[in-house]
């Protein structure tokens, strides 16, 4: 008895999720007939509802990027280019339309030089997101067990001296895999960014109303966000320049 109601349970879940995945698909769907047809204001609120009720993709993040650009609503754009570049960052298509939006920003920030051994491990780990990172890492490891277990059932000089050669090369590999992953994930989780939303905003000296302008900032600039604290959050631009922004001014990415 307890078999069958137990096989009914699993009957009557896995139905509701077929539903609602077969819902999800119909409103994507729906969302991308309104962008061909140029509703972009109906694809919008199409796609945001997608998102709303959990269905995050990367084609999802990137044609409502595409549909509030072709709205004239940049920042917007920008944020979910950003977003879909976090999916998927080596998607030739969203970095393409992240610098076309990205030409339509009015401030021109130039970068603080970085180290060149950071710029390299940045652009590695970046190559692939931190779960695919950390499967290969787990390859690696079970490889360089499959050495070791070689290296001591083995009774020739000769496949003990291949496997354990073999078994350094994929420890170190191991390692390297290890690094990129918790660095991939350290930018796409920890390291947080936003975009300005506000037309103009002038960044404070302090959290607080009464604090210096130390410059202004236009809709769509990218800034990196430091520490938050009532109602305010620490900034960083692209140059090094700190200062601090009210948290409506701005959208996490």
């Amino acid at each position: 008895m307890k078999k069958l109601i137990y096989f009914f349970l699993f009957l009557a879940m896995s139905t509701s999720l077929f539903a609602q995945k077969k819902d999800a698909l119909t409103l994507y769907h729906t969302a991308n007939t309104a962008y061909q047809k140029q509703d972009y204001a109906g694809s919008i609120k199409l796609y945001e509802q997608l998102i709303a009720d959990g269905n995050v993709s990367t084609e999802v993040y990137f044609n409502l990027g595409n549909s509030y650009f072709k709205e004239g609503n940049v920042p917007r754009a920008i944020i979910n280019y950003e977003r879909a570049k976090k999916l998927a960052p080596e998607d030739e298509d969203i970095e393409f339309n992240l610098k076309i939006a990205s030409l339509k920003v009015v401030d021109r920030i130039d970068n603080v030089p970085e180290v060149f051994y950071k710029r390299w491990i940045r652009s590695m780990a970046t190559i692939f997101p931190a779960n695919t990172w950390s499967i290969v890492f787990v390859i690696l490891i079970w490889l360089v067990f499959m050495s070791a277990g070689f290296y001591v059932i083995s009774y020739s000089t000769g496949l003990k001296k291949i496997s354990f050669i073999s078994g350094i090369v994929l420890t170190i590999f191991a390692i390297t895999t290890y690094l990129m992953s918790a660095r991939s994930y350290s930018i796409s989780h920890v390291e947080e960014q936003a975009i300005v939303i506000s037309s103009s905003v002038y960044v404070k000296s302090s959290p607080d109303e009464k604090g210096n302008d130390l410059f202004i900032l236009h809709e769509g600039t990218k800034v990196e966000i430091l520490e938050p604290f009532e109602g305010w959050k620490k900034i960083r631009i692209a140059n090094g320049t700190i200062g601090w922004l009210k948290l409506n001014e701005i959208e996490k990415i």
